[in-house]
């Protein structure tokens, strides 16, 4: 009987894993839309950041230290760096509609 009360409460922790992703991302679709209109700059950014996003991450911090990276790499202006990370931010919002 243990068995399968552990077995159960996998199943469910299993289904729990597989749907909060579905749900963190909800409007990829809008987000890809908006990601196409971006300057090339603020698309950079989204691209670099974009992998490093799971449904528990702080999106502006890692934004924010992405951007900064960019930066002292010499691939975004530091005049530009905020418009084009808040644009890219903006985004991102869409995916957590």
């Amino acid at each position: 009987m243990g068995l399968k009360k552990t077995s159960r409460k996998f199943i469910l922790i299993a289904t729990l894993l597989l749907l909060v992703p579905l749900q963190a991302f909800a409007d990829s679709a809008a987000a890809v839309k908006c990601r196409a209109g971006l300057d090339p700059e603020a698309q950079l950014i989204y691209d670099t950041v974009l992998p490093l996003v799971t449904p528990t991450t702080v999106i502006r911090d890692v934004i924010k230290q992405q951007t900064r990276s960019l930066v002292f790499a010499g691939k975004v202006k530091r005049a530009t760096a905020r418009d084009s990370a808040e644009a890219a931010g903006e985004c991102f919002r869409m995916l957590r509609q």
